[in-house]
């Protein structure tokens, strides 16, 4: 955001010139090729502003990184991301990008140590025959796995299992596995909802969507089996709010029109937008979506130390504002006004 904030503040020729630089950088990242003399006269400026000018190289894990997301890193703060995968019960370690591997989105190869496989998930319609790549739920195995949880005998049944000798436990992600053996992780068994028209969505993917605008610190998409769509709380950037509201509502203190329905559904079509753009299907876009005032931070209690959103109490101490958005249908708001004003006219 740092970035973005910069380029938006320069003039029309800086803004043409950024854009072109970074369509090239990107065509050649992709070719496996470097970009000295760009990196020298426009990107390494980035790299000093944002990360002190020393990083070369940084490693993610914890959440699923946006391929957009990763390439632009690459590209503007000049330095190579690796994604890594693995959980507690796995000691951490799963698989992690190989240094040489050039695309985005994957989490490498699997360590010595571990060894993962798919397997079908029917519900969510996943499965190892997709075509052109296998998809299904990851499997880790390996002497990596833990032996058990701790007084827990019921969940452990359900999260170990022991195959062809071997055990394995069950993550509850979904990955997808190409040709050279990489493994990309593309969802959540758990994140993944059945709405009433019967449509399986992708909370995750629609959260990594709106979570591309400049406007949006964090998000968290909800939908339900009773829906037939879903819906969204979102949790601003302070700063960029702000500017945004006094530009377009002259107001200064975003959180007086916080509540505004004008505001909200000016923000709803920001998210309706970049969420098409992202590729998002008709089912899986917001109809309706609820800024909010307070900071998601570990403090709250509405996110861990990791930053992933804790829904089951995101969900309670929003619970108002979603049954309240479930309960007037999409353009049922914006029709009731129209009327008042015929009628006041």
């Amino acid at each position: 955001q740092t970035v973005y904030s910069k380029i938006k503040q320069s003039n029309f020729f800086l803004r043409q010139f950024f854009n072109l630089a970074y369509t090239i950088k990107v065509k050649r990242l992709e070719a496996g090729l470097q970009t000295p003399i760009l990196d020298y006269l426009i990107f390494s400026r980035f790299n000093k502003m944002v990360l002190g000018g020393r990083t070369k190289a940084a490693l993610s894990g914890g959440a699923i990184l946006s391929d957009e997301t990763q390439r632009f890193v690459e590209c503007v703060l000049c330095v190579r991301v690796f994604q890594g995968y693995g959980l507690t019960e796995t000691c951490a370690g799963g698989c992690i990008a190989d240094e040489y591997d050039v695309s985005v989105g994957r989490t490498g190869y699997p360590i010595v140590s571990s060894e993962f496989r798919l397997i079908d998930w029917e519900e969510g319609k996943y499965r190892t025959s997709d075509k052109p790549n296998p998809r299904g739920e990851v499997l880790i195995g390996g002497k990596v796995v833990v032996d058990s949880y701790f007084g827990d005998a019921a969940k452990e049944n359900d999260s170990f299992k022991e195959i062809d000798g071997t055990k394995y436990f069950f993550t509850g992600d979904i990955g997808e596995v190409f040709p050279d053996g990489t493994l990309k992780i593309i969802d959540r068994k758990k994140d993944v909802v059945k709405l009433q028209n019967g449509e399986f969505v992708s909370l995750a993917k629609i959260e990594m969507a709106i979570k591309k605008l400049l406007l949006v610190d964090n998000c968290c998409a909800c939908a339900s089996s009773s829906a037939e769509y879903t819906i969204a709380l979102v949790c601003p950037n302070p700063k960029e709010i702000a500017i945004y509201a006094e530009k377009h509502f002259n107001e200064k203190d975003w959180k007086k029109i916080a509540d505004d329905e004008d505001f909200n559904d000016e923000i709803l079509r920001k998210v309706q937008d970049i969420c098409r753009k992202d590729g998002c299907q008709s089912f899986e876009i917001p109809k309706r979506i609820k800024v909010v005032q307070e900071n998601w931070s570990p403090e709250s209690g509405l996110v861990n130390d990791a930053l992933k959103l804790k829904r089951k109490a995101i969900g309670e101490k929003y619970k108002d504002d979603i049954k309240q958005m479930y309960r007037e249908k999409p353009g049922e708001r914006k029709k009731s006004r129209k009327d008042d004003n015929k009628k006041q006219d």
